[in-house]
């Protein structure tokens, strides 16, 4: 069994000196020279007939760099877990040499949190804004649900286009008598209004009718973007060849049947109106445990690692890059961060750190633990949010080792749940001027 000593050195430092048995050292060492013996060709020997003595005298020093390598990867974390200490970083670790008669032993110097006793966590006055699901707020998405399913139908016969149709034209462009290929387009495209082929050019075609053919004459910008073009007259001769405009669904029982999952209109309202109601008050939450935070941030000084602060402005960093790349962004494309960009989200990442402590120190002096069954419900409910299966999501954890970031995460939850019941929070109306926003968009 690996004996594994902790020292204090100060300033949220500490020295840890790992012991491995000699019989651990010896196994891996002889698992990594039988393992060499399979493969290694040596001039004189058959393949896998070479003697230890030859193996250690050509490969010994690099068996031995490994076996130190794979013994510290495979006890020092587990080492820590078992001493309870998460390092906010290594900061160095120095192996003593191997002598195959005696156990083989290393020390690592380590950076750990600061050790905190939270002062006047107890009673703190917290205000709790009253946010309620707003009617004009359900009609807007039952209008965004309408235009998701709106159909796509021919336009009346002999009705002039008008903005918001979609057009399928040819335009031919010349200028001077001399045709313009990048602006001659066949089976080209359009929602009429929004200027896609060229700015402020769509309202000459308001009014047309399919398969009539116009010929207009547009003065190019003088800063135009083909030079050759700027400032002079270009004629379009322009063709509607197929015309639809969107036709939105009846807001009835059978627009509600239509999606699926409801019987009536009120029914969809209900689930739509149930869906802002989340957000609110999951925003009234957050607001309640901001609150918390600045309360405690106000009573407690403490000097934050410098290291943990860098890794919160990496971890800021990561979450930017992972929304543009939600939005179709390739990674590639986005320019590394600045030294500038990163000292600006220094005070975002201190306080995210500060708050992180201090409410670990809270749930640490309350002995507040994550239960197994903690685990499975918190699993459960983060799944349902995602819209995936609870199977997936622990799957998608383990593989990504984000089990522990999932127990630390529940037990912030215990923390801020139990300062809530610990405090004075008065109910009040959210002040006017804002703008009542909620996170999500659930239907």
């Amino acid at each position: 069994m690996n004996t594994i000593q902790v020292e204090d050195l100060g300033d949220n430092r500490k020295k840890v000196t790992v012991e491995v048995p000699q019989e651990k050292l010896q196994e891996k060492l002889n698992a990594q020279y039988r393992d060499l013996k399979k493969t290694v060709q040596i001039k004189g020997f058959r393949k896998g007939k070479v003697p230890l003595n030859i193996l250690k005298a050509y490969f010994g020093q690099k068996v031995e760099e490994d076996a130190k390598r794979e013994l510290i990867e495979e006890t020092f974390e587990p080492g820590l877990a078992e001493k309870d200490i998460t390092p906010v970083q290594v900061i160095k670790i120095e192996p003593d040499d191997l002598d195959e008669d005696k156990p083989f032993t290393y020390r690592a110097e380590i950076e750990v949190p600061p050790d905190i006793e939270v002062k006047d966590y107890k009673g703190l006055s917290l205000k709790k804004y009253i946010r309620k699901a707003d009617e004009g707020e359900i009609d807007s998405r039952l209008e965004k649900l309408r235009e998701a399913h709106a159909r796509m139908t021919p336009c009346p016969e002999n009705s002039g286009v008008k903005e918001g149709h979609h057009l399928v034209v040819d335009i031919k462009a010349e200028c001077e008598g001399e045709e313009i290929p990048s602006l001659t387009v066949t089976d080209y495209s359009m929602e009429l209004g929004r200027n896609f082929y060229l700015p402020d050019f769509d309202a000459n075609l308001i009014g047309m009718r399919v398969d009539d053919s116009h010929r207009i004459t547009v003065d190019m910008p003088s800063d135009f973007v083909q030079k050759n073009l700027a400032g002079k007259p270009v004629q379009f001769e322009i063709t509607i060849k197929e015309a639809k405009e969107r036709v939105l669904p009846a807001l009835d029982d059978d627009f509600a049947k239509d999606l699926g999952e409801y019987e009536t209109l009120d029914e969809l309202k209900s689930k739509i109106r149930e869906g802002i109601q989340e957000g609110l008050d999951r925003q009234v939450d957050r607001e309640i445990e901001d609150q918390i935070v600045a309360a405690l941030i106000e009573r407690n000084e403490f000097d934050v690692p410098a290291a943990m602060v860098d890794n919160q402005v990496d971890h800021l960093l990561n979450q930017s890059m992972q929304a543009l790349v939600r939005y179709g962004i390739d990674p590639k494309s986005i320019p590394p961060p600045t030294p500038e960009h990163r000292e600006k989200l220094r005070p975002e990442a201190e306080r995210n750190v500060r708050a992180a402590l201090l409410i670990k120190a809270v749930a640490d002096g309350e002995n507040l633990q994550v239960t197994d069954e903690d685990v499975e419900a918190g699993t459960e409910k983060r799944a349902e949010f995602m819209g995936v299966s609870v199977d997936h999501l622990k799957d998608e954890l383990r593989e990504h080792n984000l089990m522990g970031d999932l127990r630390a995460s529940l037990l912030q939850e215990k923390a801020f749940s139990f300062l809530k019941e610990q405090a004075e929070i008065s109910e009040e109306e959210p002040p006017p001027e804002e703008n009542q926003e909620p996170d999500t968009e659930k239907e």
